[in-house]
């Protein structure tokens, strides 16, 4: 009789072509023996994406997503850094698929190498989750103890994570993640850079099942092991050979850098699909835009003076102010733009922008610090700050400057 493998994953609308290809690499892995059954969890695709995810669909593997919005909803979930509000779904499989009693997770920039069926089987022996350790170097080891004097020879990466639901529910540790993560969000100066990861570490240090290194083999130590701690180097090295799952951790991934070691596992497996071009496209795309993007110091400098770096700030104005600066702080990683904002969205979201109704600023307003008022003119800007005060947006939060560059004589 054959086994029933449930895995689940997520994405957004940036991530469908590589969650495409981890979900083919799940298949290429399978046995025909056992039944796989993916879920992946959204909330924001088009007809178009589900659709083209779902028709990975075959005799041994169905491919369902789920929309999820009016669970994670109320959950006040934030984006930290560069993870992406997604990477919280992990945490609500349990309320989504309570049919499931034990399931497996797996993140979207990952690529499978061997049946995780035989991950699946492993047990759990009582505890709520399985999870493969992390890989301890300096970075990682002042963090952990910046959370609470971990070790981070104990502390693990939650890409991988297999999930005993019942257990998970019972000792409430999403309950008590959300509670973290809602106290972090709160602070100044985040502690919790790792979004739920670091959640999930601080509820279960020391109760995870630890998993073989090899479900879970991060690649991106391998473009420098040397800052990995000795005595650990060693064993990094050496499932590196053989990598059962490769999980393209980190903000460098293989579609961008494909001459990093393991970059070819996903392109090798990419080459393979049918959104092997599109993905090969969306490449030169983004390159060209990362080109061009270099343009966008020309005529007007953003505010750097008045702007902390690493604050959480809104744009308003998706004008060519707006747009130089949003292409500044892309590319300079000066902070973190958690909200764009601009009276004519409907018009700039058909042409590519993720541009927000101005409502949403103040519907938003914790999410940052400031407000930056990018339109050139003094007097049109005035205006939009008188207007944007009405509406109930803090008059501190609120900066304007003069922002065009002196023109060279």
């Amino acid at each position: 009789m054959a086994r029933v493998i449930p895995v689940v994953t997520t994405t957004d609308r940036s991530y469908v072509l590589n969650c495409y290809v981890a979900i083919f690499s799940i298949i290429q892995a399978s046995n025909k023996e056992d039944f796989y059954k993916i879920h992946v969890l959204i909330t924001d695709l088009s007809k178009e994406d589900t659709e083209l995810l779902e028709s990975l669909s075959g005799e041994n593997v169905s491919v369902t997503c789920m929309e999820i919005s009016d669970v994670v909803r109320n959950a006040g979930l934030q984006q930290v850094l560069h993870f992406p509000v997604q990477t919280y779904y992990r945490m609500f499989i349990p309320l989504v698929l309570p049919e499931e009693k034990k399931i497996l997770y797996l993140d979207s920039d990952l690529c499978v190498l061997r049946d995780v069926a035989e991950l699946y089987g492993c047990d759990l022996e009582g505890h709520a989750v399985g999870v493969v350790r992390d890989v301890p170097c300096p970075h990682l080891d002042g963090h952990d103890r910046e959370l609470g004097d971990f070790s981070c020879e104990k502390t693990f990466n939650s890409g991988v994570l297999l999930m005993d639901t019942e257990a998970f529910e019972r000792e409430h540790i999403r309950e008590k993640c959300l509670a973290l993560l809602l106290e972090d969000y709160k602070r100044e100066e985040r502690k919790l850079i790792y979004a739920d990861n670091d959640a999930l570490n601080m509820v279960l240090y020391e109760k995870g099942k630890m998993l073989e290194d090899g479900w879970n083999f991060q690649w991106q130590y391998l473009n420098d092991p040397e800052i990995i701690y000795e005595g650990h180097r060693d064993r990094y090295l050496a499932t590196a050979k053989n990598p059962y799952i490769v999980h393209f951790a980190g903000k460098i991934k293989p579609w961008t850098h494909p001459d990093y070691p393991l970059a070819n596992v996903f392109w090798d497996l990419a080459q393979q699909t049918k959104v092997y071009g599109k993905i090969v496209y969306k490449n030169i795309v983004d390159l060209q835009r990362q080109k061009s993007a270099f343009d966008c110091f020309e005529n007007y400098q953003f505010p750097f003076s008045l702007i902390p770096a690493d604050s959480r700030i809104a744009l308003y104005g998706a004008g060519e102010v707006g747009k130089a600066f949003f292409g500044q702080m892309e590319l300079l990683h000066y902070g973190e733009i958690s909200l764009w904002a601009d009276r004519d969205y409907e018009k700039l979201e058909k042409k590519g922008f993720s541009v927000e109704a101005p409502a949403e600023l103040l519907k938003k307003e914790e999410e940052y610090s400031h407000v930056i008022v990018a339109i050139e003119s003094k007097k049109t800007a005035d205006g939009i700050i008188n207007e944007l005060k009405k509406m109930g947006i803090p008059g501190e939060k609120l900066v304007w400057s003069m922002y065009r560059k002196a023109k060279k004589k």
